[in-house]
């Protein structure tokens, strides 16, 4: 049984290292965190944007276990360990669940928003409150229709680090790699994979399982944790087992993963080893040429194949079958800015690809990828945004009957070559990405700076912010080393239906630095919960709850959902539709609905929600009934597992899990797995 061990997390000070990182400088003492405008003025400057500042106060987390830090390095010293797993099925399948009372955590259940943001009342920016304890240091957080969380981390004492963990099995000799968090009651258990699946890429299947792909090479223990880089897992939540379903040809660290239109997976890009990117280790074990610096790429390649990994693969939903590795230029040409690229199906049947700053639209197949021309050039961005850059990415809600779709992106950092101690971004740019349509960027500016924010598409059409730094960059070592500061607490939300400069609002603030790895996801509730933030050892579980559920207006209650029947292997969903197929929604407390939609069931990693997006239903409705008609087609929605919320007055239902599938059987993971 794991024992728990009391701590809240340390908001620390930080130190610039001789590499011109930012270093966890953990005082002996809580004491409040403040910065000084003045010297951060020329860090974060241009523009004069101003920092969030914050008079929260935490107190340090106990020590780790002493023998933890012996388990890497000396092989001796885990023979103990080995010898539990030689029957290790067994030894994993006494982990049982775990609680850790909110009360012990020194923020607030709900904090009242008035007092950082002299609003009228707490409702009208919604409000936060602590619900749990991680268990681990979730840097992927992957939710599924059974209220089970899947959090994976780093090795607790990987990079010479040491962070708190309530994992630690084998008599608090060992750390877990990963927990499965229950929603329900805020509980978890640690999990056990052996392939090392930290800064993988994650999404769900057609099917409702979690597929994780790819993973780390550095930090593994003999016959507990192995070299993940090429491994392909699938997980099944309804037994809490997984299984490796393939090997990929080459080593993938930081890549990304989509669905596609027919279900099936497109992998793209990451590097083949924990080093040579970007803000990187400097010397790359495994190649003679330099680390490249960051500068504008003029379009020529720059990628050192030793070990970038500018190539796609396709992988069946099926049966894990992949395609051989292709090359992808755009890759090519946005290194080494280009981690956990975004990706994105578009209803005009090509994938909107972003690496780097640079945007197209392709259509890809096992053969290889061609440019979708029916779109049109797309402009470049300013800056690059993604890893380390790190801005926050969603496709934005699609609605009949032309279903255009729209990209867009948000903070990151306002430098072409960013670094530990510049500005976030304070810009958001949204850009019609339809065929024929005007791409011009629109741009408008965050209340803040922020780099590593997350976007979640809330089910009224707006999308919330939460998370990330107001300096620096994405990167770091655990809590030892880290290259951002100055948490971004305060939320903010996006409407689009209001002008142009008017649409960024400020919501709650949280009271917690969410910095790197930290992850946010919509609920079943019409919530947000959040967590993670290695850099600061954050085990705490918020809830967001956003204004539509205090204001006045009932709260519609579906109270049921006629679709077809259920196709075998997709389980714990309420209801199963077709596409372009009437399907009849029973509901209550309300007289009449003003919005119906599909929010697909995503997670979070390094800021990414692979496969978000919402697709608002053409609805007829008349008192207590709803006659909808599904999406027209899989490129408007791709197969898998969506929430569907009714709204009335702009208050959202509790949603009721669908599956969206083509005509046919989806296949569940094969009988033999191991268990976590």
């Amino acid at each position: 049984m794991t024992t728990l061990r009391i701590g809240v997390c340390v908001l620390c000070l930080y130190v610039v290292t001789s590499r011109g990182q930012l270093q966890i400088d953990s005082p002996a003492a809580s004491r409040p965190v403040s910065v000084n405008q003045d010297q951060l003025s020329a860090q974060v400057g241009k523009g004069g944007r101003r920092l969030q500042q914050s008079a929260l106060q935490l107190s340090a987390l106990d020590p780790v276990s002493a023998t933890t830090a012996d388990l890497v390095d000396d092989p001796t010293g885990r023979g103990h360990l080995l010898d539990r797993l030689a029957d290790s099925l067994n030894y994993i399948q006494q982990y049982t669940y775990q609680s850790y009372p909110a009360a012990n955590f020194e923020v607030p259940y709900t904090i009242d928003p008035t007092a950082y943001l002299g609003a009228a009342a707490g409702p009208t920016n919604g409000t936060w409150r602590v619900v749990g304890n991680s268990g681990s240091t979730p840097v992927h957080a992957l939710p599924f229709t059974n209220e089970l969380v899947l959090f994976m981390q780093r090795t607790s004492n990987s990079n010479g680090s040491s962070y708190d963990s309530f994992l630690n099995v084998d008599n608090n000799t060992q750390s877990e790699i990963a927990a499965i968090y229950n929603m329900t009651d805020n509980t978890f258990r640690p999990f056990h994979i052996t392939e090392h699946p930290f800064c993988s890429a994650q999404t769900l299947l057609p099917n409702g399982q979690g597929i994780i792909v790819g993973g780390d090479p550095l930090n593994l223990i003999e016959g507990f944790l192995t070299n993940g880089l090429q491994t392909v897992r699938v997980f099944d939540p309804a037994t809490q087992t997984y299984q490796v379903v393939g090997e990929m040809e080459r080593g993938r660290w930081y890549p990304s993963v989509t669905v596609l239109a027919d279900g099936d997976l497109l992998i793209v890009g990451g590097m083949q080893q924990e080093a040579g990117g970007w803000a990187a280790d400097e010397s790359p074990s495994t190649t003679s040429q330099p680390t490249v610096k960051c500068a504008p790429n003029t379009g020529g390649s720059i990628a050192d194949p030793s070990y970038d990994n500018p190539t796609y693969q396709i992988m069946s939903s099926t049966n894990y079958s992949l395609s051989p590795a292709l090359t992808l230029t755009i890759l090519l040409q946005s290194w080494p800015i280009n981690s956990y690229p975004f990706l994105a199906q578009l209803p005009q049947g090509s994938v909107l690809i972003i690496a780097g700053s640079l945007m197209d639209t392709l259509l890809f197949g096992v053969d290889g990828a061609s440019r979708d021309n029916s779109t049109g050039m797309l402009p470049t961005l300013p800056v690059p945004v993604n890893y380390p850059m790190s801005a926050a990415f969603t496709l934005m809600p699609l609605q009949g009957p032309d279903y255009n779709a729209s990209a867009f992106v948000a903070g990151g950092n306002d430098e072409y070559c960013a670094n530990a101690m510049s500005a976030g971004g304070s810009k958001s740019w949204l850009f019609d990405v339809s065929p024929g349509a005007d791409h011009s960027l629109i741009e408008e500016a965050l209340s803040f700076p922020r780099v590593m924010g997350e976007m979640t598409l809330l089910p009224d059409g707006r999308v919330f912010l939460c998370n990330g730094a107001q300096v620096g960059i994405a990167g770091g070592a655990g809590p030892n080393e880290d290259d951002a500061s100055n948490g971004a607490t305060i939320g903010e939300i996006y409407d689009p239906s209001k002008p142009v400069g008017q649409r960024w609002s400020q919501v709650a603030d949280s009271m917690i630095w969410r910095l790197y790895h930290s992850e946010a996801f919509l609920t079943s509730n019409a919530e947000v919960f959040v967590s993670g933030s290695e850099s600061t050892d954050e085990h705490r579980v918020q809830i967001y709850t956003p204004d539509y559920l205090y204001t006045s207006n009932p709260r519609p209650v579906i109270t049921a959902v006629n679709g077809s029947a259920q196709t075998a292997g997709v389980y714990d969903v309420d209801a199963q539709v077709g596409y372009s197929q009437n399907f009849t929604i029973g509901f209550s407390g309300v007289t009449t609905l003003d919005r119906v939609v599909f929010n697909r069931l995503v997670g979070s990693t390094h800021g990414v929600h692979a496969d978000q997006r919402q697709i608002v239903l053409d609805c007829s409705v008349t008192t207590g009934t709803a006659i909808c008609s599904s999406p027209p087609n899989n490129y408007i929605a791709p197969p898998g597992v969506y929430m569907l919320f009714v709204l009335n007055q702009g208050v959202p239902s509790r949603a009721k899990y669908i599956s969206l599938q083509l005509a046919g059987t989806m296949t569940k993971l094969p009988a033999t797995a191991t268990a976590g």
